[in-house]
């Protein structure tokens, strides 16, 4: 757990023992025992394992009112001050807020006629999602809150895959997706972000790693940028942070 920072209440001790007998089987370990001896010498185990502790739950457009915000609020001010607009999800899982942010601000670029760049950077701890989101592969039923017309936008069908989609060669264009972990600050080298997402992964810390990754996220965010969390994750404060609207934050100039 250290490795991630992974906080594991007493109601999650369930889930952490089946990922943990699935670890042992399918490593062919024998025993806990001699698990526990594999993840302490082998780092490549030690990242699978906490692959199988991380939680990825997302979709596209989650939590629509703090895209409204980004697009009414955010970019407008932001666009104004800077021609190279980079937007940061920070726990990326496979890609669906990253790829909504990029769409919002590509949907902004063309409402208003105004010509800025923008890159999306997506880390996450697990090398599996970031694949997943790097290939930008998705199923119909995925795309349930998608409208027609930002599918139509920004979607292909995928070539020999029945019912997936993939998104459009034009996004994929401007994003890097990157293995990196919060917790530690392995793969953060070179973040520089205006807008960054930090949304619903702040739950899984003890209050002490909350306070490290929230740190090390603001320290990566550029003055005068913002910072998004989820609904649930706002009893931290931070000098450089004001509250700007319910679960988002300016970092201060």
């Amino acid at each position: 757990f250290q490795t991630a920072g992974i906080r594991l209440d007493e109601n999650k001790l369930d889930f952490m023992q089946n990922r943990l007998v699935q670890r042992v089987l399918d490593s062919q370990a024998g025993s806990f025992r001699c698990y526990i001896d594999l993840l302490d010498s082998d780092a490549i185990e030690r990242q699978t394992f906490v692959e199988c502790l991380t939680v990825h739950t997302t979709s596209f457009f989650r939590d629509l009112a703090q895209y409204n915000w980004l697009r009414d609020i955010a970019l407008p001010e932001l666009t104004q001050h800077s021609s190279n607009i980079v937007l940061w999800s920070a726990a990326c899982s496979t890609g669906q807020e990253g790829w909504t942010s990029l769409m919002v601000t590509d949907e902004f670029r063309r409402q208003h006629g105004k010509f800025f760049n923008c890159q999306l950077i997506g880390t996450d701890v697990s090398t599996a999602v970031v694949k997943q989101a790097s290939r930008a592969v998705y199923l119909q039923n995925e795309l349930n809150d998608v409208s027609d017309e930002v599918r139509h936008r920004y979607f292909l069908r995928a070539r020999n895959q029945d019912g997936r989609y993939r998104i459009s060669p034009e996004l994929r264009s401007n994003a890097d997706w990157r293995v990196a972990n919060l917790t530690t600050g392995d793969g953060l080298r070179g973040i520089s972000a205006d807008v960054a997402f930090l949304r619903n992964v702040l739950i899984y810390f003890s209050r002490q790693t909350q306070r490290e990754v929230v740190d090390r996220v603001v320290n990566n965010i550029r003055p005068g940028g913002y910072l998004f969390t989820g609904h649930s994750e706002t009893g931290f404060k931070h000098p450089d942070l004001i509250a700007v609207h319910p679960s988002i934050f300016q970092k201060v100039i």
